[in-house]
């Protein structure tokens, strides 16, 4: 599979919740940074990952709009939207939609690395995050 296949049938396959087929996209050993959720790594990992994902957000739309890709590497400018289900009672009921880019690392046409990019201040505002809260977040993402 290219990069630019692997891309598209991850969001596919994401957008359909289907797991058996986005957890073939990636290799057993892959890692996974999320932004929100942190780092996951190997199968059994990713499918708790996405299927909190699903849980969280059950109307998420992944849509990607720009994939550039080599035989190592991938990288996908994307749009994801989503409604805040009432697994998150704070946020519940919040329509988020927020941009950004994802880089996906290749081993024999799977992903074996994927990390993504996007401004998570946004994405905080929308889920209600009051600025104070949000400050502090985002405090604790700045490098040492």
């Amino acid at each position: 599979m290219t990069g630019n296949d692997l891309v598209q049938e991850f969001a596919a396959a994401f957008n359909r919740q289907d797991l058996p087929g986005l957890l073939a996209c990636f290799t057993e050993d892959a890692v996974y940074h999320d932004i929100f959720y942190g780092r996951h790594q190997g199968q059994a990992r990713l499918r708790e990952l996405f299927e909190r994902m699903f849980r969280d957000g059950p109307d998420s739309t992944w849509s990607m709009h720009v994939v550039v890709a080599d035989p190592l590497r991938a990288a996908a400018e994307w749009t994801f939207s989503y409604t805040v289900s009432d697994a998150i009672p704070r946020s519940a009921g919040r329509k988020v939609r927020f941009s950004g880019m994802s880089l996906f690392e290749l081993k024999s046409g799977k992903a074996a690395s994927y990390r993504e990019y996007f401004d998570s201040g946004v994405a905080f505002l929308q889920l209600g995050f009051k600025p104070e809260s949000l400050a502090r977040v985002l405090a604790r993402r700045i490098p040492a």
